[in-house]
């Protein structure tokens, strides 16, 4: 765990973001820290680096701290904190156990002697790669100091805590280091990601809604079979496929079907003839990262494994229906298999209504009641008018 919390979004050190400069942290920091407390008391410890802040965090309180300065230059000081149950470890790492109780506040000389020449070998094993350079005391204002924080283990016991502070400027510019590509994306060919395929999108009047049927088709006028889209998240791109001739079928000349004959003699009012926006698509298709990276260069692909899936009809974010592929001369349609009732559209429209959701079906005028037919009926059954939120310019 490595805290990277920070006054800013993103922490930059040189101009260099603070990932980047982990690796410089880990090998000119964390590793000197090892390989200096090594050699000082002869035997290996457990240090973890933990983090680096411009702040005194968290991680910082609920110890005491010897607390021992050195300087960089004139205007800049290595301050080295070691917490009091550390300094114990060590003491009784060099001079061994002291049947004394320990106090941070009580050390004799030849013990604040020792923890100052541990400081000392930390210090030059970290200072000859820092920037020894003199500032004027007004713009080392403009710079922070960074907190370096490792914690000492012994085994699975944690000991407790030493931290570097260093000044911002005194660190040098971290470039990121350039790599070879271990991979590339033809290594990934097979690799199949989640996302949605849209095929279109057309106009229906409510009425219409209301009195969708199973086996309807619903053409989508806003579409064309030698395109659909790919849509992953807020990002939605257009490509170019090989529609499947399979799905053609043939239909009337006069290009209507029985739905719109019915609702055509019905009576209409103002809310009837409001037309809303009807967006159909596959949900939760796997495409292969070789097929999206076909798409991403603007050839044609074949999608012909998701033929199959069904398809969702949405008004706004709200399933009304689901059904096949089909198409239509130029144009892809839905074959109607499933309409949803009203109440499952209700539940669903509960679940995920937002905080700021306008509620105006609610002051919607009762139209007057009159006899309809039986297919009518069936429809009013499935859908009513506050199951959607209308926003209309022309009313």
């Amino acid at each position: 765990m490595t805290d990277l919390a920070t006054k800013k979004d993103i922490r930059t050190i040189n101009g260099a973001d603070i990932a980047i400069g982990y690796q410089w942290f880990y090998t000119n920091l964390y590793k000197k820290l090892v390989e200096n407390s090594e050699k000082f008391f002869g035997r290996p410890f457990s240090i973890r680096f933990m983090g680096v802040s411009s702040d005194e965090n968290i991680l910082f309180y609920g110890d005491e701290y010897f607390v021992n300065k050195l300087p960089i230059t004139s205007s800049a000081d290595f301050n080295v904190k070691i917490s009091a149950d550390v300094i114990k470890f060590l003491l009784d790492e060099a001079l061994g156990a002291s049947e004394n109780k320990f106090n941070l506040n009580n050390l004799t000389d030849i013990e604040a002697g020792v923890i100052k020449s541990y400081i000392i070998r930390l210090y030059k094993g970290v200072q000859e790669n820092l920037v020894k350079q003199e500032l004027p005391k007004q713009l080392v204002q403009n710079y922070e100091n960074l907190n370096f924080t490792f914690f000492i283990r012994e085994g699975e016991k944690h000991i407790g805590k030493i931290i570097f502070r260093i000044p911002e400027y005194v660190i040098p510019k971290i470039e990121p280091a350039k790599r070879n590509e271990v991979f590339s994306i033809d290594d990934f060919k097979t690799t199949k990601a989640l996302l949605k395929l849209k095929l279109g999108s057309t106009k229906i009047s409510l009425t219409d809604i209301k009195n969708i049927e199973n086996g309807d088709i619903i053409v989508l006028e806003n579409s064309n079979i030698n395109k659909m889209s790919v849509v992953w998240k807020d990002a939605e791109t257009q490509f170019n496929i090989n529609p499947n001739p399979s799905l053609i079928i043939s239909i009337n000349s006069n290009g209507g079907n029985e739905m719109e004959e019915e609702t055509s003699t019905k009576s209409q009012n103002m809310w009837d003839s409001i037309l809303v926006d009807v967006v159909a698509e596959f949900d939760n298709v796997k495409l292969t990262l070789g097929e999206l990276k076909q798409i991403s260069e603007g050839l044609v692909i074949d999608v012909g494994s998701v033929y199959e899936n069904k398809i969702k009809l949405r008004v706004e974010n709200q399933i009304v229906a689901t059904g096949e592929l089909v198409i239509l001369n130029d144009r892809y349609g839905v074959r109607i298999e499933e309409v949803k009732k009203s109440k499952e559209i209700k539940s669903s429209k509960q679940a995920d209504a937002a905080p700021q959701a306008k509620k105006a079906a609610a002051a919607q005028p009762q139209a007057k009641k009159e006899k309809q037919p039986d297919s009518a009926k069936q429809g009013d059954e499935n859908f009513d008018y506050s199951d959607f939120e209308i926003e209309d310019e022309s009313i």
